[in-house]
Order: structure tokens, then sequence, then C-alpha cells
């Protein structure tokens, strides 16, 4: 069952802009930052690749970005063993229509890599990175494509940390698709501009992914799902000139038999989505903990799909308060053959009138739902 697919990885750009940033005055070329080339980056990179420089305890090699505004053209391509320390760094895109793959940053990947078997081991630190700035002091917010920033596919061993993310048009700050054991923490992840032609569901700042086809920026169409993924210490919301994104996270292509699996968001603060602040869809031995949601549409949602059941599923210590006209904490297991068995929810603060069961939802032995 596809519930969605991505049909712009070749980089074509949208039509048209859910809104402006805000009331600021185009600048004019003339008053540009002296921007740095990209390529500064890649050469960094491509060093790190050849083995070249200081390793980090997890025996990366580190490309660390010297403090300065970045202009990308292109995608930054970081390889397996690589660490990327942008922390005194300004990225920011101006990318064509056509032509490049529309992320800031992707992971090197064959065509032939299937499953997690790009190389891994690799870590992007710090960075405020921003997909529409240079296009807003230019003028011109409707030629800035719809992008990614940071996107991993067919690899393991994911890091990234720290990171500052504003300003996404359409697609998602981070990008989890095919990765095993990735984790994003204490990254900020601030503002989205909505895509008019998808639900706002749509519109996940961290994305946990299949590689099918049309979803996988690169290597196979495998339908390769995530696992082992956590997320801890994040910040979403909106920006000064944008709404708060979707959600937080989620994810918004399933296929039964290819199930997301140990999925950790804990300790993370979202506010403002204009959807759901935390999904997942087709995953299980999902664990959300300790995680505060605030003046969101919705909170919390974990979904089956149809023709698959999940199992293992805690939902604990959650502050979950002003959500709007959706549930505030929900599982949903669709009506087709995808129970949702072994289930955990208890000990969150929470309007119990906004806490709902959809379908066949079986708590672990012992334990009692909360607000059934």
């Amino acid at each position: 069952m596809t519930i969605d697919r991505r049909v712009f990885l070749g980089g074509a750009a949208g039509a048209a802009v859910a809104g402006t940033l805000g009331a600021a005055a185009p600048i004019g070329p003339a008053a540009l930052p002296d921007y740095v080339s990209g390529s500064v980056i890649q050469r960094l990179l491509d060093a790190a690749r050849d083995g070249i420089g200081a390793t980090d305890a997890a025996g990366r090699r580190i490309a660390k970005v010297p403090k300065g505004t970045y202009l990308l053209t292109r995608p930054l391509i970081i390889h397996g063993g690589t660490h990327l320390d942008a922390t005194a760094a300004r990225i920011v895109a101006r990318f064509p229509a056509t032509g490049v793959k529309h992320t800031m940053l992707l992971n090197a990947v064959a065509d032939t890599t299937g499953g997690y078997a790009g190389r891994g081991n690799i870590a992007v630190t710090g960075g405020s990175w921003d997909p529409v700035w240079d296009f807003v002091q230019r003028g011109v917010l409707s030629q800035a494509p719809a992008m990614n920033v940071l996107t991993f596919v067919h690899t393991r061993d994911v890091l990234v940390s720290n990171a500052t993310i504003w300003n996404v048009k359409w697609w998602h700050a981070i990008e989890l698709n095919a990765v095993r054991r990735g984790t994003v923490s204490g990254c900020t992840l601030r503002g989205w501009i909505a895509d008019p032609g998808a639900g706002l569901w749509h519109g996940e700042a961290v994305q946990l992914d299949l590689a099918a086809d049309g979803t996988a920026w690169a290597g196979l169409g495998d339908r390769t799902p995530c696992r082992d993924i956590l997320l801890t210490g994040n910040v979403c919301d909106a920006s000064g000139s944008q709404a708060g994104w979707g959600q937080f996270t989620g994810s918004h292509t399933a296929y039964a038999g290819h199930v997301h699996t140990g999925v950790r968001i804990t300790g993370n603060t979202v506010a403002n989505t204009r959807w759901d602040a935390i999904g997942t869809l087709n995953a299980q031995n999902v664990r959300i903990t300790g995680n505060t949601v605030t003046g969101c549409a919705g909170g919390i949602y974990v979904k089956s799909i149809q023709d698959q059941p999940l199992a293992t599923v805690e939902i604990t210590g959650n502050r979950v308060s002003g959500i709007g006209g959706r549930d505030a904490v929900a599982i949903r297991a669709d009506a087709a053959g995808a129970p949702v068995t072994d289930v955990i929810v208890d000990d969150n603060t929470v309007d119990c009138a906004k806490v709902r069961y959809y379908g066949a939802v079986t708590p672990r032995a012992g334990a009692v739902l909360q607000c059934r």
C-alpha cells in the first residue's frame, strides 16, 4: 500500500508557493553576503573520503568547515566514515529548478545499492541550514524549488546532531530513508512552507521513509524500511517568518511486509505543528516517551496499515496540551488485518477527552490503556 510517493526526486521545482517569508524586503544582489562556494565544503568531504584529516571517537574522518556563509548550487555528497562538522557555518542554497537532486546533502550511494549496504558511519554536526533564504533576499522566492536539507538512504550508523534548519519548502529537514541505526539529537527545526498540493500530514520535519520506486534518492527501490532510530532532545516549532511544520516526525509511504522497527522518540519539544506533533505509520517496537507537545493541531498518533499487524507500542510520560481539532493521543488499527498489540499508554499528562483508540488495539498483559 502506497500512501504517497514523491514525484520530484529528479529536481523538478514546484509550481506554486504557499506563503511568504514574512515582511523582509529583498536586499538585492549587491547587498548579499560574501558567499563562499559550496565546493569548498565538498572538497573537505572528498578529502575525508580519501583518508585525510583527523578522526573522531567513532573513527570518522572529520571535515571541519571554517566560519562563513556558504552557497550551494547542488547537493553536498557525504561519504561513509565521514564527520561533517559545520558548527561555525551558515549554509544556504540556490538550486536550479531542474538538473540536480533537491537536497542540500546526500550520502554517497551507488545505483545498485540496496538494503543498508551503502557505506555508513556518517555524522553531521551543527550548522545553520537554510534552503530558501537566498531566494527570499533576492526577491524570487517563487523560484525556490521544493527541498530536503539532510537526506540519508540505504545506509547505517548515521548521526545528525545540533543542526539548525530553517524554513524548508514542502519537503523535509531530515530524511532517514532505508537507514539502520540513525540518531537525530539536539537539532532545532523551525519553519515550514506547506505544499498547496498535499495534505499537512505530508510535512514531516524528520521523515522516516522506505526506499521504494519514486522515493529512493539513490540506489534501489527495494522497499527497505528504517530500523533502530532514535530522535531525542530536538526542538520543532515555527520560525519568525513561517508557521510550524506539518509534523515533527512521521511517514507517508508504507507497504505491508516492510515495517519500520525500533523507533524511539524521546525528550523532544514540539510546538505549533499544523497536523499531529508526533506520528508513526507502519512502525513497531515504538517507544514515544517524555516528549512535550504544545499548541499543535494533534498530539501523538500511531497507525497501522492494511494487512500489516504491529506489535509493541509504548506511549508514556508525555505532556500534551493545547491540542486543536485532532486527537491528543491516538492509536489506530486499520480495519483490514492490522491489529496493534502489546500496547502501553500510561503516565501521560493529557486531556482524556482527546485520547482515542480505533479498531483492534490490545494492551500488554497486565496493563491498562490510559483514558480508555
